[in-house]
């Protein structure tokens, strides 16, 4: 036979060879061909805090303004007692004037008590209302869970947590401006007593007092309304959204602040009002919805007109089990391909929540610290034998053993042995 017939039933023999071995995997249905995959790249589910934002911008200013009046009518004025930019407490001295109609203005004095005695008295009542009033829970109602599919259900129940959820917010913020409001009407109550009491003690002259603490920012020396400006030393942070962020905002919202001169001073707030309007409505000019962070720490080192950046937190998953989302492939189904201790790899289908900036949130279907595999995606079969690259950083032969002739030898046999 010549050579140039050998060569050509080599090549035809190992052609053969090769499509044999194809098809068998090919048409291995029941894994009867043990198939293995090598594994370049692979990474670690892990644990993390998942945290979506909506970065905007805000400015610090005063929790509230507060004007103070002069009524020309009770009598003339005598003289300021306090000056601009000096910081009053409640009860503080402001101004005083003298009385011009002793009689009327006991009269006007003893109404103004009565009426605001019987406003405390109406707020304290509402107070132990919404103190008492329990919200309904909306997951007690077992009558209807049978009618609904598991997965319905999860949906009611997980919706009728956030509506409860968010009654709960309303209530505690309703008991809290009314108890704000309490404050400020006990604070007027005790004003008025004072100037009442003086007017019975003194006969003329009357001095006016602050209702509220706060710092004199306005003084109108010509005696127009409001003679004096308070502005509160608590502060707040203001800022607008357009219409895709308003979309996403709500009261209740966790805030994370920062000052970009002092980016070490990270400060937490909550959204404490989110306007339904916009400052402006035009065709022609985007919307802008203005909203309220309000802070609880003690802002000593920073004053009204800072700006800040504010980080709105509009969804977090904490403590969720995490993946890279390279690592996660979809064809009909989202699904990984996960290393096992056994050493194979598996084609595992799972179910994702959160997905920031590349991380995504594995709800079902994965466990913190199991490995992921990457690349080369072509080599990856369902239940495959997988390998991986040695990492030559790791081996350290020197340090452990020498390797001599007789250790080559005997390892050499039991290797043979063990064919």
């Amino acid at each position: 036979m010549g050579k140039k017939k050998k060569r050509r039933w080599s090549f035809f023999l190992a052609l053969l060879f090769i499509i044999t071995n194809v098809l068998l995997i090919y048409f291995d249905r029941e894994d009867r061909v043990d198939q293995k995959s090598y594994i370049n790249d692979w990474s670690e589910a892990f644990t993390y805090d998942l945290l979506e934002t909506l970065p905007t911008d805000g400015v610090f200013t005063a929790t509230e303004t507060n004007p103070v009046y002069f009524d020309d009518t009770r009598g003339a004025f005598q003289e300021f007692l306090i000056e601009e930019g000096e910081e009053v407490r409640e009860g503080d001295e402001l101004y005083e004037y003298e009385v011009t109609d002793y009689e009327t203005q006991q009269s006007s004095l003893e109404g103004e008590v009565s009426t605001l005695q019987g406003e405390i008295t109406a707020i304290k009542a509402y107070l132990a209302d919404m103190e008492s009033y329990v919200i309904p829970d909306s997951n007690s109602d077992s009558s209807t869970d049978s009618f609904f599919a598991p997965d319905t259900q999860e949906e009611e129940e997980e919706e009728n947590g956030d509506s409860n959820a968010e009654a709960e917010f309303l209530k505690e913020q309703t008991i809290a401006e009314k108890e704000m409001e309490l404050a400020q009407k006990e604070a007027m109550l005790q004003m008025v007593e004072n100037q009442l009491s003086e007017l019975e003690s003194e006969g003329q002259t009357i001095t006016v007092e602050s209702p509220f603490d706060g710092m004199v920012t306005d003084i109108d020396e010509g005696l127009d309304s409001p003679i004096i400006t308070l502005q509160a030393t608590t502060l707040q942070v203001e800022g607008e959204l357009d219409e895709a962020e308003r979309k996403r905002v709500e009261e209740g919202t966790e805030v994370t602040i920062t000052i970009p001169e002092q980016e070490d001073l990270s400060i937490e707030g909550t959204i404490s009002s989110v306007q339904t309007f916009p400052k402006k409505i035009s065709v022609n000019e985007s919307s802008a919805y203005p909203f309220e962070v309000s802070i609880e720490e003690d802002l000593a080192e920073i004053l009204p007109g800072y700006h800040a950046a504010v980080s709105i937190i509009t969804d977090r998953a904490d403590g969720a089990v995490t993946a890279f989302a390279p690592l996660l492939s979809t064809e009909e189904n989202l699904f990984a391909w996960v290393m096992d201790d056994s050493g194979k790899l598996e084609h595992r289908p799972i179910e994702t929540g959160l997905e920031v900036d590349g991380l995504i949130e594995v709800v079902q279907g994965l466990e913190s610290g199991e490995m992921l595999a990457h690349t080369p995606h072509a080599q990856f079969r369902r239940g495959a034998t997988f390998f991986t690259p040695i990492q030559k950083e790791e081996l350290r032969l020197k340090d452990t053993f020498t390797i001599n002739k007789d250790t080559m030898l005997s390892y050499g046999l039991m290797g043979l042995m063990a064919r």
